[in-house]
């Protein structure tokens, strides 16, 4: 699927929220299959800056939208090395191309198809409760985005 760089509506291309845990702050991002702006991305990178990286973890579930160089250089200087658990989940090879990129900085990040969840999730350590609250937010910003049928968006286990 090639890489889109705008989306045909006013929409955003990523929306991103936090849940507070007892053991520190997990982001949830959610891309379509747009790149972030340049605006988008500063958010994302505000977002990081403002959590603990020692006790942050982050899931990144996108379509197939995917930071630019430049834009993966801005959160790895704001890393500066540090190692920050966290997974993308996306059916894209070419997102986990960019994972691949970016995890050389980041060791602690990994990519996973959205089948793969739960493995995501174990990866975390997420508890049942961290991984209930993580879907209430997926479900807010999926509807932030306007209810798009993103093919990253995990099936649930029943």
């Amino acid at each position: 699927m090639p890489r889109l760089s705008a989306p045909p509506v006013e929409l955003p291309n990523k929306v991103q929220d936090f849940v507070s845990t007892s053991r520190g702050e997990i982001m949830v991002v959610i891309h379509t299959s747009y790149a972030p702006s340049d605006a988008e991305w500063r958010e994302y990178v505000d977002g990081v800056g403002s959590c603990d990286l020692e006790t942050m973890r982050s899931i990144v579930i996108t379509d197939g939208g995917a930071p630019t160089a430049q834009q993966r250089k801005a959160v790895n200087d704001l890393l500066g090395g540090r190692q920050v658990p966290g997974v993308v989940i996306s059916p894209s090879t070419f997102v986990r191309g960019v994972v691949t990129a970016l995890a050389w900085f980041n060791p602690g990040l990994k990519a996973f198809a959205p089948e793969e969840f739960g493995k995501a999730c174990q990866y975390l350590e997420l508890s049942p409760a961290e991984i209930d609250e993580v879907w209430l937010t997926i479900d807010r910003l999926v509807e932030q985005l306007g209810n798009p049928d993103l093919r990253a968006i995990p099936k649930r286990s029943k």
